[in-house]
């Protein structure tokens, strides 16, 4: 898989703030990040209406700022969902949590998973990213 700088570097951004929703929550809602032309990078806010919004619709809010904002002022934006995925581990299924990462720029979109773990101590742990589509 090949990621640019700028990506790397909103990958990074984002492990920030998932890491604060992770040690207080063990989980968080989607929320999405934007890096504009000057390479500065913002989180999105939305206005929530209630305490625990609708995800599909905060994924949905997001996409569509995407569609609205990249190639205006802003290059890329990087959308996280928190997501369980199943590996089969030696003829094992284990169910695992992970961050469903979709990062959108000018003309492309990428897909990846990204495996964590929140231990006792609640420190966050990230591990590999897995799996990768481009579209």
């Amino acid at each position: 898989m090949f990621l640019t700088e700028d990506e790397i570097a909103l990958i990074e951004s984002a492990k920030e703030y998932l890491t604060a929703f992770l040690t207080n929550y063990r989980e968080f809602h989607p929320f999405a990040m934007i890096m504009d032309k000057k390479k500065y990078i913002y989180p999105l806010e939305h206005e929530v209406e209630n305490e625990f919004p609708n995800p599909m619709s905060l994924i949905n809010l997001y996409e569509q700022t995407f569609y609205n904002e990249i190639k205006k002022e802003y290059i890329l934006g990087i959308l996280c969902i928190n997501v369980w995925i199943h590996l089969n581990v030696k003829g094992i299924i284990k169910k695992r949590n992970a961050i469903e990462i979709r990062i959108i720029g000018i003309n492309y979109k990428k897909k990846m998973v990204l495996l964590y773990k929140v231990k006792n101590d609640k420190s966050v742990i990230f591990q590999e990213i897995i799996g990768y589509n481009a579209e």
